[in-house]
């Protein structure tokens, strides 16, 4: 198994027993990363996550993961743990696009799911993303 492989699924793992005990899930983080996925895929054309994550071509894939990778560092430095950790699982679902591991399988569809469910309602609601940095100005 390849470096990068051992880290995505330990990744994963943390991720999934995280949101498993319930600690990880608040209503920041729900509506924070319902609202991101939301304006992705607003922004795209697509009909939900679920549909960019599986159009995504290598550009696009590339794109995605250095937003997701610059928006958590900014959350990061800002203090925002609920959208570092919104930044994370939206990456962490994009990879496993990619992953074949037929163990991880249920744990990135209940992944999905969540990503799915926090999305659906952000746009029911029509919330709206506002990076940190906006509202600063």
């Amino acid at each position: 198994m390849h470096e990068r492989d051992v880290i995505f699924r330990e990744r994963l793992v943390a991720l999934m027993a995280e949101l498993n005990t319930g600690e990880a899930i608040t209503g920041k983080l729900r509506r924070k990363l319902g609202a991101f996925a939301n304006l992705l895929t607003r922004d795209a054309g697509a009909r939900d996550w679920a549909d960019l994550k599986e159009r995504a071509d290598g550009p696009t894939y590339d794109s995605l993961l250095r937003l997701f990778q610059r928006e958590g560092d900014n959350a990061r430095k800002d203090g925002d743990e609920h959208m570092e950790k919104a930044m994370e699982v939206l990456a962490i679902s994009l990879i496993a696009r990619r992953q074949y591991q037929a163990d991880l399988l249920p744990g990135v569809m209940v992944l999905d799911k969540f990503i799915t469910v926090c999305e659906g309602v952000a746009r029911r609601t029509n919330s709206q993303f506002t990076p940190i940095k906006r509202l600063r100005q």
